[in-house]
């Protein structure tokens, strides 16, 4: 007689289950991992801005301090009251008063972060720790003394590890940045190796003949005048920000001229045709009314 086999002799056959087992969400983590990393990038920038504002705001506060020329004087009630040698009300003399100190942590970690600005403007160099204040670029030690030989009134050097700084010079870095520059020239026609008008002859643009044209001076000094009303701003909130309050200012300030405009021009128009009316002259009424008072006063 066979021996019988029971079921839990020798190997059993594996039984296919009715569940599908999951698929691993290897699909959905690229676009999770993107998602957490701009997050974080835009978390990281905030904080950043914000430590590079608390930097601005203790410079200015350090600025707005009694300047040492300052002495107490007297009046005839007794109370003291602050005087100064030189009135420090103008603009120019509160930025001479302006507090100096090394480029901040956070605004030069904020600095590196704007497009560009961790190579040379010009010779694309990575080491780049020099910068122009004029036109708010970073530039290498090579470049940097190019730029000095062009003068002060067209490209002011600093260091931004060895140079002490200004809070308005520091805004004119944050406020301007390499790619900014070069997006100006390139709209301008003034990119490397094109042909510019210098003189009375066309000849192929430098590197440095680009910082001699009117076009450059009007970036420095629009630079410089907004980095002004930047400082005299309040908590500096970024580049973007900045711009959209100006934007707004704008607008603002265009609405106004053109109702104005239209204000003046209806009031021409008003005084045109009062002037093609002819004059009005007196009627019979008026005449019967001023004569009897003539009368009166001659017969008396």
């Amino acid at each position: 007689m066979p021996p019988s086999h029971s079921c839990s002799d020798g190997p059993s056959s594996p039984v296919s289950s009715p569940r599908s087992t999951p698929k691993s969400p290897s699909s959905a983590r690229p676009t999770l991992n993107r998602m957490h990393k701009s997050q974080s990038n835009i978390e990281t920038r905030n904080e950043l801005l914000q430590l590079a504002a608390a930097e601005l705001e203790a410079m200015r506060c350090r600025s707005a301090r009694p300047h040492p020329n300052k002495f107490l004087k007297q009046d005839s009630n007794g109370s003291l009251s602050s005087t100064s040698s030189s009135s420090s009300t103008n603009s120019n003399s509160s930025y001479a008063h302006e507090v100096e100190r090394s480029f901040p942590p956070a605004c030069l970690h904020l600095l590196h972060t704007l497009p560009g600005n961790t190579k040379c403007h010009d010779c694309h160099t990575a080491s780049a720790t020099w910068a122009s204040v004029s036109y708010g670029i970073t530039l290498c030690l090579q470049c940097s003394g190019k730029h000095r030989g062009l003068g002060v009134h067209c490209s002011f050097i600093k260091s931004l590890t060895l140079d002490s700084w200004k809070r308005r010079e520091i805004l004119c870095m944050l406020e301007g940045g390499n790619e900014q520059l070069s997006v100006f020239f390139d709209r301008h026609e003034m990119g490397v190796g094109r042909t510019l008008l210098l003189g009375n002859s066309n000849t192929s643009v430098g590197v440095l003949d680009r910082y001699k044209t009117k076009a450059a001076s009007f970036y420095r000094q629009h630079l410089m005048s907004h980095a002004k009303q930047v400082a005299e701003g309040g908590l500096y909130e970024g580049r973007e920000a900045s711009r959209k309050s100006k934007q707004r200012k704008k607008s603002k300030t265009a609405s106004t001229s053109g109702s104005a405009n239209n204000k003046g021009n209806k009031s021409s128009k008003r005084k045109k045709s009062r002037e093609g009316l002819p004059q009005k002259l007196p009627t019979v009424t008026e005449k019967e009314l001023v004569e009897p008072a003539c009368g009166v006063v001659g017969a008396a």
